[in-house]
């Protein structure tokens, strides 16, 4: 069950744990650092000066998540200092928390090698993340290729022209601004993960009418359009357990209704510069719905 998160200032009876601050800075930069059950008090009354959620140390999940972040520290003054982190271990945070990322640039999804994306919404209403390569408009979040070597990373779309995009990379938006191709781009799943303890409705029969004549299959592409669509052999983008958390293409081996065992693509740079056997790299297993989708029209 996840952790509340708040801002309350709670007397020393109140505070007999340790304590994670965390949030983001003016410009969206994720920080966080972990307190020490005798720097608990200090460090949740100095949160509502840093501007940061407090969320106490009590569940194991939490407790695995505060070991992976540095110590914060406390000065006389009231102020404290607490270090940027990466932004995949603040979604986590986040997630576990169960509260708002409360940024300028806010988290559009929240993805484990377990879970499953939950979009997030514009203000219009809108999911962050577009239903198909034709939607694509300022605002909407998608995948975009940094360098071969370097794989794949969200983009927050700034501008289109025609069929160009001009894009921030999301997690480091002071950097210098790409352009792209729609066609180039991935996408990320743009509805609420469907219900994994849902059973499949049963297919209705395909036999064909009396006389009639069976329509020959349409060739299966390695492209799937939809995430429904994704089969053996299917071509996708899937994001790595490195420290980076960068998107790479990936071969779908085997499949079941929710879940798919990947490959990394044999060209993958990835794979030529990091191992000496491709062979030897384990298969991963995703969510089918946390997977990018890449253009399929034209290929």
């Amino acid at each position: 069950m996840a952790q509340k998160a708040t801002h309350q200032q709670p007397d020393s009876s109140s505070v007999q744990v340790p304590v994670v601050l965390f949030g983001v800075d003016q410009n969206g930069k994720p920080k966080a650092a972990r307190f020490i059950e005798k720097h608990a008090e200090l460090a949740a009354k100095a949160a509502g000066h840093l501007k940061l959620q407090v969320l106490h140390v009590t569940a194991p999940v939490v407790a695995d998540l505060a070991g992976r972040l540095p110590i914060g520290r406390i000065h006389g003054n009231g102020r404290g200092f607490v270090p940027y982190v990466r932004r995949d271990l603040y979604a986590k945070l986040v997630a576990a928390a169960g509260a708002p990322a409360q940024s300028g640039q806010p988290l559009p999804q929240v993805v484990a090698s377990t879970g499953s994306p939950k979009p997030a919404s514009q203000p219009n209403g809108q999911s962050t993340f577009p239903k198909d390569w034709g939607d694509i408009s300022p605002g909407h979040v998608v995948i975009a290729q940094d360098t071969p070597e370097e794989g794949w990373y969200e983009a927050v779309v700034v501008e289109t022209s025609g069929d160009l995009l001009t894009m921030r990379w999301l997690d480091y938006p002071r950097e210098r601004r790409i352009t792209r191709h729609r066609s180039t781009v991935g996408l990320l799943y743009p509805h609420e993960s469907p219900n994994i303890d849902a059973k499949p409705k049963a297919a209705q029969s395909s036999k064909p009418k009396t006389g009639a004549k069976p329509s020959a299959a349409e060739p299966k592409s390695v492209y799937p359009k939809t995430w429904e669509d994704i089969d053996v052999d299917s071509l996708v983008l899937a994001k790595d357990d490195g420290p980076w958390r960068a998107w790479w293409e990936a071969v779908v081996v085997t499949k079941t209704t929710q879940t798919l065992t990947l490959r990394w693509r044999e060209t993958n740079q990835m794979l030529a510069l990091r191992v000496r056997n491709f062979a030897q790299v384990a298969a991963i297993t995703r969510p089918r719905w946390s997977v990018g989708l890449l253009y399929p029209n034209g290929r």
